[in-house]
């Protein structure tokens, strides 16, 4: 159980190494896309893989209602900013938001399971 625990924090180093690898490596920053577009859905599996292995329930449904609050949240603020709605604007928003949220979700999930045992 240690080398997991060990593993869950190599996660955090790893998928952000990894992804500026990628973005570097295939000079996606020309594109808009930078590290936190890359690093967002794989530290989401990651929360579904830790929790899965510490917990008798994965934490995917907390995860998803986070996301869809802070979603919501977005989304009533860029009306309410700007009385329109695009899309496009909203979604560059929405998902480099959500890397901070998946980060920080993806760290409290980590020390949960150091604490739980």
């Amino acid at each position: 159980m240690t080398m997991y625990k060990l593993m869950a924090i190599a996660f955090i180093f790893l998928t952000l190494i990894f992804s500026y690898i990628i973005v570097s490596t295939f000079h996606l920053r020309r594109f808009g896309i930078n590290l936190a577009d890359i690093a967002l859905p794989l530290f989401a599996v990651e929360i579904v893989l830790v929790s899965a292995k510490f917990y008798t329930h994965s934490f995917l449904p907390h995860y998803l209602l986070a996301m869809s609050i802070l979603s919501l949240t977005l989304a009533i603020r860029q009306l309410r900013k700007r009385k329109s709605f695009s899309f496009r604007r909203f979604f560059k928003f929405f998902w480099r938001s959500g890397f901070i949220l998946t980060f920080f979700f993806y760290l409290a999930t980590v020390i949960a399971a150091f604490l739980a045992g």
